[in-house]
């Protein structure tokens, strides 16, 4: 999926949030991140299920082995686990909840709310667009005065079908952007001078 990240899919992206802006008062920032947490208990909970494993197994052989060997054995196992886990998103998921992954999702995004500069534009109308890859899940974040302006069931109806997306490559996020587009070009219209206090580069961090 990183991979898909590319400079093309990057200009792509940005031009869809200055399409957005230019049409809207919202001040959308678009954050895209590998993951929302270190998933150390994940790692740990995958080389312990491995140190577990190749215990039984041992234990199970018609082989009798001295105790240090066992206890190298286990802790090699361990080890190997952490290392595999902390290289696939596949077991990381494997080993944590969906719940464990949403509030993972929901806690990152609400500090980059305010990181981002967010809560502080002069309308209020700033909204966020966060898409983590490891959990395969997105979160949106609008500030109260983009609320006002948004009708509750326009409003839920977006976040229940970015919380129920699970693709996330460059044209699925272009795609919930221009649906935002579509819906603030409506509900909250650009008028004035529509200054634009916020970077329209999506902001990328996929290592």
């Amino acid at each position: 999926m990183k991979r898909h990240y590319d400079s093309s899919a990057t200009t792509r992206l940005a031009a869809a949030v200055r399409e957005v802006e230019s049409r809207s008062c919202a001040e959308l920032v678009l954050e895209i991140q590998s993951r929302s947490g270190s998933y150390a208990h994940a790692d740990a909970r995958f080389g312990a299920l491995l140190a577990f494993i190749s215990l039984a197994a041992v234990l199970g052989l018609p082989v009798s082995f001295p105790p240090y060997a066992l206890i190298v054995d286990t802790v090699a196992f361990f080890f190997i686990g952490l290392a595999i886990s902390k290289r696939s998103n596949n077991v990381r998921r494997l080993m944590t909840s969906n719940r464990e992954r949403k509030d993972a999702v929901r806690a990152k995004a609400a500090a980059l709310f305010f990181e981002r500069g967010l809560a502080n534009t002069s309308e209020e109308t700033g909204l966020l667009l966060f898409v983590s890859l490891l959990e395969q899940k997105a979160e949106l974040l609008a500030d109260r005065g983009l609320l006002r302006l948004l009708p509750p069931e326009e409003w839920n109806a977006v976040l229940a079908s970015i919380h129920a997306a699970r693709r996330f490559a460059p044209e699925d996020v272009i795609a919930i952007v221009q649906r935002l587009g579509a819906i603030l070009h409506v509900c909250a219209p650009a008028s004035g001078e529509n200054p634009d206090e916020l970077t329209s580069m999506p902001q990328l961090d996929l290592t």
